[in-house]
């Protein structure tokens, strides 16, 4: 009895998919089973129907038991073991059949083909009665002949729609069944007839319609994977049941096996009598089917053995190889669309920069080639959405509303992508945004360990009308034994439902173009980054930090190349403030770079637009100024001008402060052709003006070049001092910032004069260089710098990598490389405990030949650093090819980062770009306990510096060592427990 009121539920749904249909025990009538044992080759089980076949069997029964051989003749040629499991081969085995008279009939010979294959250890032999219809038989000749050319025709279909059609028509021919359609599974595993084709006299019904997956359960998908051709041949014929019914038997391969009862309702509620089924298999799963349906019982001609069953099954392995390589086409043509479009977003984002207005600029174009609504990206703080009707909020609101709804991606490792999609929002994982109410849809790329780096794309609800083959909810009905079970519906007529509360389901190949975007957008923002910090550096390298004016290297260029082309018609001024160490003494630094910034305004107020105006450094400013002749008495003019400019009295701390300045001058080409020359000569009067009483201007006359004596002398005793033994080398602690721990020391030059004392090095370093000392005075340092580390280890104390500075001279020469290697293996010292400082400015001037150098010196195990960084020229590109293993930010940065917002935002990009490019990062000149935390707390690993030690002697270095690692690694650190060591 039929109980449509029934509610069915999900368990009687997965009772109906669990049914055994492939041990149903049940035969089609029209042929017969035997079962044979592997083992002994005797008969275990027939069909009880094959005493209808069998002229003289009057009992099935009569069988089991008995040899094969005792029944079949031919058994000789095959070898039961060797009977394949799967697509049963036709046997060339006969029945020993006996033969039949009637009154009314002649002799016949009954005419049988047999298929067999194995199932564990039983043999199953399906007989089927081949048809002796000659005017058939010929006609399925003819098929034959033509299979080349109906497979061909299948291969030139255009387009998925086109072929599944081209293939119900082939189909219907050769089999000659009424209706024959091309089924497809979609990803829910329900179905639609993508192509139908009848005989004539009948029309389509189905095309188009879907069928719900209950109508091909789980088991029976399953089956049509592993079985890939059924017949029915009668829907209303009574099966043969398996002699003995006690005995299971697997049918899964078997061609005879009946359908399940439910099937069969299926098919007579469809009008339909009898079937032929062929699956469909793309890249090992089930695509669809190719399904046969007749109006009569119909059996498919078996007697001819390469006839309609193998060409059906060609054509269906042609159908799944042609439908498979269509599919690809469609993925391959899709791709390759949105591989182009971002290809071309991306040179448009390299050509113009700006994210957001790019993004605004080709939003059709990525939302058609989608198939989105909306776009959103968030790559920190580059922010946009578009093409989707927010409820309210800003961009940023609308980005935060999703990236709190999605969450971080679970077990996603650093540097990957994790994508996840919805479909249907709310749903359990992901909740409604509110903030985009109309979303039903949403895809997100995201990248691991990065909450605020993602780009997604949402879908609104998608209404689906769809048609359905019949109202999909079926009716329960009551089993003899008082459960409930399913019958299939009555009517297949159409049947349309409103489907909604999703979006277009995501694909993998957007999935992938997503994840392809945010790399992009990922790559261009980085780029943008380090285009930012480039220039910031390069300004930096060209400019004064306080001042925004040149710098002492811009200035020295710019002169240089002036003079270079012989434009002598200028004037080189230096100046400086009178008693300007008094203010920074008196007022502090702070009110020192205040009246700096005043004085550099007033100045370039009093120049004009197309003079150079640079500062030196400390209170130090050069002029450049260009002349219409090289009048001594013009240049004091515009020197009066200066004066004039800063007699005003400046505002410290809002009281007055009445300044001067000293000026020097110097005028090519009488005072000189050269730079070099022009600048000494212009410090030299600026000597003379601040012997004269200061506040005053003063042209370079040549006497003044006799007190260039001082200097000369100075270059001849530093020629004595190595000889004499005045250098001496004095080492600063390099400090662990996370553990407080001395890790390594740097050695630095010391000279004292035995008449002047000590003399600094800022002043010795250049005679050197100019006079060319610095390279015996280097070697000098590399001697005595690796002979004291080897007197430190035979002491026992721990090793120490020790950090000398080189020259540029010295890194040009043939023989530095071999010199090292020569002292190390003196000393015994690994090189690994030997690190080189080239300044960023030294290194950058040659490049080339320091790229070779420092390779040489990397494959010796030498450690190498860039000292002074962020002075230089130094780019990105050119940092990523140097074997460099640390960065040491330039004191200037450290000093002024805490008051300077500029400073300490170029430090912070400093350090970061140390992180990323995997060097150890060096912060040279800390002083205060401030500075120290803000570079620990922004990843700086080692520090040195007054606050943990001055530079001290070799022979206290270890005493000193332990203090500075007593103090700091206490509990709590305070100022006032921090004792300067000196």
């Amino acid at each position: 009895m039929t109980h449509p009121d029934h509610s069915i539920s999900a368990e009687l749904e997965q009772s109906c998919a669990q049914e055994a249909i492939h041990l149903l025990g049940t035969v089609q009538p029209h042929g017969f089973v035997m079962a044979v044992d592997l083992a002994s080759a005797r008969i275990v089980q027939v069909s009880s129907g094959i005493t209808r076949h069998w002229p003289g069997l009057p009992d099935a029964a009569a069988m089991l038991g008995t040899a094969l051989t005792d029944w079949v003749d031919g058994t000789g040629s095959h070898v039961l073991a060797d009977l394949p499991v799967i697509n049963p081969p036709i046997l060339p085995w006969r029945p020993r059949m006996a033969r039949t008279t009637s009154k009314r009939k002649r002799v016949t010979d009954c005419a049988w083909e047999c298929l067999g294959h194995r199932c564990g250890d039983t043999v199953i032999l399906e007989w089927l009665p081949l048809d002796s219809n000659a005017e058939e038989r010929l006609r399925q000749n003819r098929l034959l002949a033509d299979m080349t050319n109906t497979v061909a025709q299948l291969r030139q279909a255009d387009g998925l729609i086109a072929f599944c059609q081209e293939c119900a028509v082939a189909v219907q021919q050769l089999s000659l069944f009424d209706r024959v359609m091309i089924y497809r599974f979609l990803p829910d595993d329900s179905g639609e007839v993508l192509a139908e084709h009848t005989a004539s006299g009948y029309e389509k019904r189905y095309l188009g319609l879907r069928f719900p997956a209950s109508d091909i359960p789980s088991q029976a998908r399953h089956l049509y994977l592993t079985n890939t051709l059924r017949i029915l041949v009668d829907v209303d014929a009574e099966a043969d049941t398996l002699l003995p019914a006690t005995r299971l038997l697997d049918q899964s391969h078997c061609l005879l096996r009946s359908l399940s009862p439910v099937h069969r309702n299926y098919l007579r509620n469809m009008r339909v009598c009898a079937t032929m089924t062929l699956s469909i298999i793309v890249d090992g799963k089930l695509w669809g089917l190719i399904t046969c349906h007749h109006h009569a019982p119909k059996v498919p001609p078996y007697q001819v053995r390469d006839g309609l069953r193998q060409l059906c099954e060609l054509v269906a392995e042609v159908a799944s190889i042609r439908i498979a390589a269509l599919c690809e086409m469609e993925e391959v043509a899709r791709r390759r669309h949105l591989d182009e479009l971002l290809a071309s977003l991306q040179q448009h984002l390299i050509l113009v920069g700006n994210i957001p207005q790019v993004l605004a600029a080709r939003l059709p174009q990525l939302l058609t080639a989608f198939g989105a609504s909306g776009l959103g990206v968030r790559i920190d703080d580059v922010m946009y959405v578009g093409g989707t009707d927010r409820q309210a909020g800003s961009a940023e609101q609308v980005l935060d509303d999703i990236a709190a709804q999605a969450g971080p991606a679970a077990g996603a490792t650093n540097d990957t992508v994790t994508i996840r999609h919805w479909d249907r929002l709310p749903c359990p994982s992901l909740q409604r945004l509110a903030t985009l109410p109309d979303a039903a849809g949403l895809m997100l790329a995201q990248r691991a360990g990065m909450p605020q780096v993602f780009c997604c794309l949402l879908r609104q609800e998608q209404i689906q009308q769809v048609r359905w083959a019949g109202e999909p909810e079926k009716n329960t009905v009551v089993l003899p034994d008082g459960r409930l079970g399913l019958q299939p519906r009555r009517s297949f007529a159409e049947w349309q439902q409103s489907v909604g509360g999703r979006s277009q389901a995501w694909t993998s190949i957007e999935a992938s173009a997503l994840e392809k975007l945010l790399y992009i957008l990922c790559d261009v923002r980085r780029s943008q980054a380090n285009d930012v910090l480039h220039r910031k550096l390069q300004w930096r390298a060209h400019h004064d930090p306080l001042t925004g004016l040149f710098n002492r290297r811009a200035m020295e260029d710019e002169v240089t190349g002036w003079l270079k082309n012989g434009k002598f018609n200028s004037a080189l001024i230096l100046l400086d403030i009178d008693h300007f160490k008094r203010i920074n003494d008196n007022y502090g630094h702070a009110a020192g770079d205040q009246i700096l910034q005043e004085l550099s305004l007033r100045l370039q107020s009093a120049v004009r637009e197309f003079d150079l105006l640079a500062r030196l450094g400390g209170d130090e400013f050069m002029l450049l100024m260009r002349l219409p002749q090289a009048d001594p008495a013009l240049v004091l003019s515009v020197a009066d001008r200066l004066h004039e400019a800063v007699a005003p009295p400046f505002l410290l701390n809002g009281q007055p402060l009445t300044l001067g300045i000293s000026v020097g001058i110097a005028i090519p080409p009488r005072h000189g052709q050269t730079v070099g020359d022009l600048l000494r000569r212009a410090d030299l009067a600026l000597y003379q003006a601040k012997a004269a009483g200061r506040s005053r201007s003063v042209v370079f006359d040549p006497a003044m070049e006799s007190d260039q004596a001082d200097s000369y002398q100075l270059e001849g005793d530093l020629a004595c001092a190595v000889e004499n033994n005045e250098l001496s080398l004095v080492f600063q602690p390099k400090i662990d910032l996370a553990s407080f721990r001395v890790v390594g020391v740097e050695a630095l030059l010391r000279w004292d004069h035995p008449v002047r004392g000590p003399i600094s090095p800022a002043v010795f370093i250049p005679i050197a260089e100019r006079s060319g000392q610095i390279v015996r005075i280097d070697r000098w340092v590399m001697r005595h710098a690796i002979a004291t580390q080897a007197r430190w280890r035979s002491q026992g104390h721990a090793d120490l990598p020790v950090a000398i500075n080189l020259s540029m001279q010295d890194i040009a020469s043939v023989d530095l490389v071999r010199h090292l290697n020569v002292l190390l293996d003196e000393f015994l010292i690994p090189p690994e405990l030997l690190e080189i400082e080239i300044t960023e400015s030294s290194l950058m001037r040659e490049l080339d030949h320091t790229r070779h150098v420092l390779h040489q010196l990397h494959a010796s195990g030498i450690r190498m650093s860039m000292d002074d960084f962020g002075t230089g020229y130094s780019s990105l590109s050119h940092l990523r090819k140097l074997p460099l293993q640390c960065l040491k930010i330039d004191q200037s940065f450290i000093r002024s980062m805490l008051d300077d917002s500029n400073a300490e935002k170029l430090t912070q990009a400093i350090l970061a770009m140390g992180l990323a490019l995997k060097m150890e990062v060096v912060a040279e000149g800390i002083e205060t306990l401030d500075q120290m935390t803000w570079l620990k707390n922004h990843g700086c690993q080692i520090g040195h510096g007054y606050l943990f030690s001055r530079p001290v002697r070799a022979d206290v270095l270890h005493q000193v060592v332990e203090e500075i690692e007593r103090r700091f690694l206490s509990v709590t650190v305070s100022p006032e427990s921090l004792v300067l060591a000196g």
